[in-house]
């Protein structure tokens, strides 16, 4: 089952500001890319579909090959029309999302009073500004694989959210808002874990993940090499010691 038109910030609508702005926070490992002013999809909690309710959109990047990733703050851009009523951000990693099926929660939590912000990105489209809402403060790694994210506000019974579509402009990391690998869920509108992708709405969404590469740790092999040249300085050292001078006798 797809989702209905209803659900999302419709493309019908007048564009209002189409001067973008928006770019990747500084130490983005992965940005889906900035929004294309053309669509948006529900994403929020506790506004005004009514405590408790939420909608969420999970959205899939790459950990590439090799140490993986130390992270340090989530992200999303939405269409937010209650920026300064947002009394959380909430936020989840998964792997594994199919159709129906929301695979396995791999990281999660709530960052609140002290471990949010609300930071203007665009002025954004169909009556709406747009804002990153960031989880801040965080700390765990990423081993590479596949992943999916979400980052929600959440709100105190007032406004609407739509995280923005975008079609990949100045992405970092992979994909590059381009495959259509998205996904929405929501108790409000009965969908469970359903595609977002159709003809006639939206398929990737900005959003993003800030944080370090791990540093690549050392190799047995190569602390073994390390001491084996350690002992054989030491060796050549000692043998190169002068001798203590012997008394001639007369």
């Amino acid at each position: 089952m797809r989702i209905l038109p209803a659900l999302f910030v419709t493309a019908a609508l007048v564009v209002v500001n189409t001067t973008a702005i928006a770019q990747a926070p500084p130490g983005s490992l992965w940005y889906n890319g900035d929004l294309n002013h053309v669509n948006g999809a529900p994403n929020e909690r506790d506004d005004s579909l009514g405590f408790g309710e939420y909608a969420h959109i999970f959205d899939d990047f790459n950990v590439p090959s090799g140490p993986g990733w130390h992270v340090t703050s989530l992200y999303s851009n939405n269409y937010d029309s209650y920026p300064t009523s947002t009394v959380g951000v909430e936020w989840s990693i998964r792997q594994g999302i199919t159709a129906g099926n929301g695979g396995t929660l791999i990281a999660s939590g709530t960052a609140g009073p002290g471990n949010f912000q609300v930071l203007f990105h665009n002025p954004g489209d169909f009556g709406y500004t747009e804002y990153s809402i960031v989880a801040q403060n965080l700390s765990f790694n990423l081993a590479p694989g596949t992943y999916f994210l979400n980052v929600t506000p959440v709100g105190s019974g007032v406004g609407r959210s739509f995280d923005s579509e975008t079609s990949g402009a100045g992405c970092i990391g992979t994909p590059c808002g381009n495959n259509g690998n998205a996904f929405f869920d929501s108790n409000f509108f009965g969908a469970n874990y359903q595609p977002t992708c159709s003809n006639d709405q939206p398929c990737d969404f900005s959003m993003g993940v800030i944080g370090t590469v791990v540093p690549e740790p050392a190799t047995p092999a190569l602390l073994t090499c390390g001491v084996g040249a350690l002992l054989i300085a030491l060796r050549r050292r000692r043998s190169f010691q002068p001798k203590s001078p012997r008394t001639l006798q007369p």
